[in-house]
């Protein structure tokens, strides 16, 4: 079975709290549907505050050029767009809890799977 990764943008793990772009961390996660574990975590310098100039974006974007999801407190407009032409979908969701994010990411991965679904 295929695994999939999703990337959470948290300042110290337990919410999702960065605005993608400016993120001073990025979790990944991976989940078979099933099961999920942390796989790999980055860390950015001059990350957590967002001016809007996202020069240093493309080491946050390289960091999870693996994942299918991508989870932010906010992604800025063109991010949106270079995730949307790499068929990856994010989600903006400031100030929830990342266990439970990550715990619904993983059942709507596996409703999907059961359905057959192509496009999660």
């Amino acid at each position: 079975m295929d695994n999939y990764r999703i990337a959470v943008a948290t300042a110290d793990g337990s919410k999702v709290d960065q605005h993608f772009g400016s993120a001073s961390r990025i979790v990944i996660y991976r989940t078979d549907g099933k099961t999920c574990v942390v796989e790999k975590e980055y860390s950015f310098d001059g990350g957590g505050k967002c001016t809007g100039d996202h020069a240093d974006a493309l080491a946050r974007i390289e960091a999870v050029s693996q994942c299918r999801y991508i989870i932010a407190a906010r992604v800025g407009s063109r991010i949106q767009k270079y995730f949307e032409a790499n068929k990856q979908k994010y989600f903006e969701m400031p100030g929830h809890d990342t266990e439970f994010i990550i715990e619904k990411m993983t059942k709507y991965i596996q409703t999907k799977i059961a359905l057959g679904a192509k496009d999660y």
